[in-house]
């Protein structure tokens, strides 16, 4: 009416009238027109911050994606491997954080391993290098002294070729020395049961043939152990020779086995004290020691034997003179029922 929205209500009367009011709706539209536009503010900020929040979700889904993401790119760019990622939560994503975190624990322990086995090989070779020197410059000497045999008494020639034999001989073992340090197949699936007694036994007898100048005494524990059999004989060889080297003529190599430990006593001069930490390294020799013959790397191989047997070796002072050495192999002891042999 007049431009104006009006509500109209319309109520008939009993003598055939009706009553008609109106309302304008005016206000009413204004209220409406306010509710609206809030509604469509509140809408508004609704979808906004649905919007910031499904961002910051995907953010922090993404997330560990990302981390993992650059500690690879990190990795491959620097080859840094002790890079690892903070892990939160059991989803998926944390277990493959997870996961490459371990992958990297397993790389550096591999490259810690390879970069030790280089420095060792540097080392071996670097002291092969020195070692083989002086022996070929002999063998050199005496053959360039054998060409030209004018003057030459028989018994000079003869004491030439037995000093050239001697430094073959001396070179051979070095070389079969270097050899045997050099090996990396020393592992537990080569393992095989062995009656360690009956090794050292046979190994006793062969330098009682060789090195008579020394009695051996044994008191033996039937002992079984799993390892490879050429390797303990030659660790028990080795202790023996040093032991025989070492004593006095006349003098008596103590060899005894209890527990899985052989011991190998000799009643030579002992080793001084400053020298026990570097009995077994490679190629060492003591002042007292280096005019006995030798490579100086039959107590490494000793070594390797060992700690490839999971086991152990110590020399120690023996009290009244002498030394011990002694052969530890417990972890890879098995039981044998035999009596004790005593000799």
């Amino acid at each position: 009416v007049r431009g104006r929205e009006l509500r109209v209500l319309a109520s008939p009367l009993e003598n055939g009238g009706a009553v008609q009011i109106a309302r304008s709706l005016t206000e009413v539209n204004r209220v409406l027109g306010r509710l609206r536009a809030v509604i469509a503010v509140l809408l508004a900020l609704a979808v906004a911050l649905a919007l910031l929040l499904g961002r910051l979700v995907a953010r922090a889904a993404i997330r560990p994606v990302e981390r993992l993401t650059e500690a690879s790119e990190h990795v491959a760019a620097t080859r840094d491997l002790t890079r690892r990622i903070d892990v939160e939560g059991h989803d998926e994503l944390a277990r493959l954080a997870r996961s490459f975190n371990t992958m990297l624990d397993a790389l550096e322990r591999a490259m810690a391993a390879l970069e030790r086995s280089l420095v060792a090989q540097r080392r071996l070779v670097a002291d092969a290098s020195h070692e083989l020197r002086t022996p070929l410059t002999s063998l050199r000497t005496n053959v360039e002294v054998l060409h030209n045999p004018d003057g030459m008494t028989v018994e000079t020639r003869r004491a030439l070729l037995e000093d050239l034999t001697a430094q073959l001989d001396e070179l051979t073992d070095l070389v079969g020395d270097l050899m045997d340090l050099a090996r990396d197949d020393e592992q537990v699936a080569e393992a095989e049961d062995v009656r360690l007694d009956a090794i050292v036994t046979e190994t006793v007898r062969r330098f009682e043939r060789h090195a008579q100048h020394v009695s051996f005494t044994i008191s033996l524990e039937p002992t079984s152990v799993e390892g490879r059999p050429d390797r303990l004989q030659r660790a028990v060889a080795n202790l023996l020779d040093n032991a025989s080297k070492f004593s006095s003529p006349g003098g008596t190599v103590e060899v005894a086995l209890r527990d899985a430990e052989l011991s190998v006593r000799d009643h030579g001069p002992g080793i001084p004290e400053a020298d026990l930490p570097h009995v077994f390294d490679r190629f060492y020799r003591s002042l007292d020691a280096r005019s006995v013959p030798g490579s100086g790397l039959g107590l490494a191989i000793v070594r390797q034997v060992a700690e490839a047997h999971g086991g152990r070796v110590t020399a120690e002072a023996a009290e009244g003179g002498g030394t011990i050495f002694r052969l530890n192999l417990r972890a890879c002891a098995r039981p044998a029922p035999e009596p004790v042999r005593t000799t």
